[in-house]
């Protein structure tokens, strides 16, 4: 059983179609099993993707700061809701024992907790695969600003041999099974 921790917007963007595929994506990761982690708030498509997974009998943990709570607002619905003192806190618990990340739609916190992710791979702080669910091409200028990194000497190409990218559900799914 893998641990999969979820970054995804606080907020649902401008198209519904960005929370009607954060459901979905939540339903058919939490009918598989896993252990799932997120951010713990219950507005936007952090709250989609929980509500799917608990719709489909999920154990998911969300991990609030205390001073997200009258923003997010920590979604109670889920099985453990564990508020920290400071995003750091967050962080840290998001990441322990992780075996898999995935990029959802997002904003700045989403595009943050990616690239600490990303350079804690790098650095080999953290053993694990990043999936970035790429709706609609969302996600592209990241992966053209990451190309322009490597081009440019500033990243070897084999940092990033642990990402993946999806355009569909199935596919994200896909990737995460190693298809």
């Amino acid at each position: 059983m893998k641990t999969i921790c979820v970054f995804a917007g606080a907020a649902n963007g401008m198209s519904p179609q960005f929370s009607k595929e954060a459901f979905r994506i939540g339903q058919m990761i939490g009918a598989e099993g896993h252990k799932l982690v997120y951010g713990g708030g219950r507005t936007g498509l952090m709250g989609a993707f929980a509500d799917g997974a608990l719709s489909s009998g999920a154990h998911i943990t969300g991990i609030i700061p205390e001073f997200l709570q009258s923003h997010e607002i920590g979604h109670t619905g889920v099985a453990e809701l564990i508020i920290t003192g400071s995003m750091h806190d967050r962080k840290s618990l998001m990441y322990k024992n992780t075996t898999d990340f995935i990029l959802l739609p997002g904003g700045l916190g989403s595009l943050d907790e990616t690239m600490e992710v990303l350079t804690w791979c790098q650095l080999k702080l953290l053993s694990a695969k990043f999936h970035i669910f790429d709706f609609n091409g969302f996600w592209q200028p990241m992966q053209k600003l990451l190309t322009h990194i490597t081009e440019h000497g500033f990243m070897h190409s084999t940092n990033l041999d642990y990402v993946s990218w999806a355009k569909t559900a199935n596919e994200l799914l896909d990737n995460l099974h190693g298809k």
